[in-house]
């Protein structure tokens, strides 16, 4: 073979050799960020859930404080309508209060008691 052409041919070999190179390197780059970004969703997934995790939780105990207070609530006012029966219940019957009166302010009574024992939240926010 030619000396020319042998040159000739190690040159191009030479060229063709290196233009493959770098597409390779391009190659390995994408890799390297496909995996990047991989790692980086993951990363914002783990914290999106544990936001979400805290915040249920959070809103559990919340929810856990209110049903107390509500519950402290409804004894009190459930305790407050005991003790104003029992006055009336205690009352005497005379000229300006009859057996009628005595029995309506019970069943009044009875009833705001009724009403606060089966939905104390509406009965709340009527006052």
């Amino acid at each position: 073979m030619n000396p020319a052409k042998s040159i000739a041919l190690s040159m191009l070999f030479l060229l063709v050799a290196g233009s493959f190179c770098p597409i390779l390197a391009v190659s390995e780059q994408r890799q390297a960020y496909d995996k990047m970004v991989e790692e980086a969703t993951k990363e914002a997934d783990e914290y999106l859930q544990e936001k979400q995790e805290e915040m249920k939780a959070s809103e559990a105990a919340a929810q856990t404080q209110e049903d107390a207070a509500l519950q402290k609530r409804v004894q009190a006012e459930s305790q407050r309508i005991n003790a104003e029966m029992d006055k009336v219940r205690g009352r005497g019957i005379g000229y300006g209060f009859s057996q009628g009166m005595k029995d309506n302010l019970l069943q009044q009574y009875q009833d705001q008691l009724d009403r606060l024992n089966s939905d104390p939240e509406a009965y709340f926010e009527g006052q």
